[in-house]
């Protein structure tokens, strides 16, 4: 039986992530204004499961071998029984997988939404390349940047189909520094060894290749043997590659930044680390339209960014932020000198987040769009 208020997200897991708190935020909204969402998941990663709404069905539909396809009609029959004609896919996988089944359907919307634009390998490229084949004119593509749409469908040639671009959203009254009134910024920086004096520059992003935290570390180094400059801290908050991340606290013996470096892993509530930090950076050689650079914005954070993904599209020069050259660490340190000089425009950063890139504009946009009447194609 059909439900016109049913939507299926298809996600490969939940781990901590963007494209998980994402899609966490639009299928709860969902749920608030009367949809039935139902979120499909591709593994055994759910640890972000208890954000998502306790009402909203969570149905694991995992491969019983690396090239079982049956896992693709697996997917089709929850969609079935819970009534459903809207599909949602998060990132090209998940789309290639639910598109299988539905190839030849045209009474089903398909939504994808990419959030990963740079492929890290050959491999994966043309891996991605074959699952983009995939996309019908009648399904509908969800960039988060203009950057990403411009990209993406230059480097896969993108069949026919619809397109739109969204932003990314946060919600700017939980990411507020309205939170820690009366709390003592001081003392909570020198529970981590960092003087009151001390500028503290902070990182959040997962422990991948592509965040390419050592070029994070070498600016570092470039700082401190500046002459007349405050040695700053380095604080990344973020868990990830075991391996990496051993070879990371070893390059801060050999870079003798000992003392100067705070791994602190994984937090599921990072607003404390705003609070506390001068500045907000990302040193990734890939990323999409960050939502960690929103949220440390939200707290009147200037952000030193590498010239990636949508970054441009999020900062205007020498005013909230500064853009760097991505694998450059000179380029880095220079970037991070620059918004350390321009961090006293705290409330006119917050403001400009709440204007452009407020999660009520989001979601708004979301619910425009997933209402639309289905279009249906016939095919010859």
């Amino acid at each position: 039986m059909i439900n016109p208020k049913s939507i299926v997200f298809v996600i490969h897991g939940l781990p901590m992530g963007g494209a998980e708190k994402f899609l966490i935020s639009i299928v709860n909204h969902l749920f608030d204004i009367k949809y039935d969402p139902v979120v499909i998941i591709l593994s055994n990663d759910v640890t972000l499961a208890h954000e998502i709404t306790a009402s909203i069905p969570i149905i694991k539909v995992l491969k019983n071998s690396r090239f079982d396809l049956s896992i693709s009609h697996r997917i089709k029959q929850q969609i079935i029984i819970h009534g459903a004609r809207k599909i949602f896919c998060v990132n090209p996988y998940s789309y290639f997988l639910t598109k299988l089944s539905f190839f030849f359907e045209d009474d089903y919307q398909i939504y994808l939404s990419p959030h990963t634009t740079k492929p890290f390998s050959l491999y994966n490229w043309f891996q991605t390349f074959v699952y983009y084949r995939f996309i019908g004119k009648q399904d509908t593509v969800i960039y988060l940047c203009n950057k990403q749409q411009d990209y993406l469908t230059k480097k896969y040639s993108f069949p026919a189909c619809v397109q739109t671009v969204i932003y990314n959203g946060i919600n700017t009254e939980t990411f507020s520094p309205s939170h820690f009134i009366g709390k003592d910024r001081d003392s909570i920086r020198e529970s981590f060894s960092i003087d009151k004096n001390d500028k503290l520059i902070l990182l959040v992003a997962r422990i991948n290749p592509e965040k390419r935290h050592t070029d994070a570390l070498n600016a570092l180094s470039i700082v401190h043997k500046m002459r007349g400059v405050i040695k700053p801290h380095l604080m990344i908050v973020g868990s990830g590659n075991q391996r990496l991340s051993d070879r990371l606290k070893e390059l801060v013996s050999i870079l003798q930044l000992d003392g100067y470096v705070h791994f602190v892993g994984n937090h599921s509530d990072v607003r404390v680390f705003y609070f506390i930090a001068d500045i907000f950076t990302l040193t990734s050689e890939s990323e999409t339209f960050s939502i960690a650079a929103l949220e440390a914005m939200a707290f009147g954070l200037p952000c030193a960014l590498t010239d990636v993904g949508g970054a441009r599209e999020m900062i205007v020069e020498d005013w909230n932020g500064t853009l760097a050259d991505p694998l450059h660490p000179d380029s880095i340190a220079k970037a991070w000198l620059n918004a350390l000089k321009n961090n006293q425009n705290g409330h006119s950063i917050r403001e400009h987040v709440k204007q452009r890139f407020s999660l009520n504009s989001m979601l708004k946009q979301y619910v425009h769009l997933l209402s639309q009447p289905i279009m249906i194609s016939h095919r010859s």
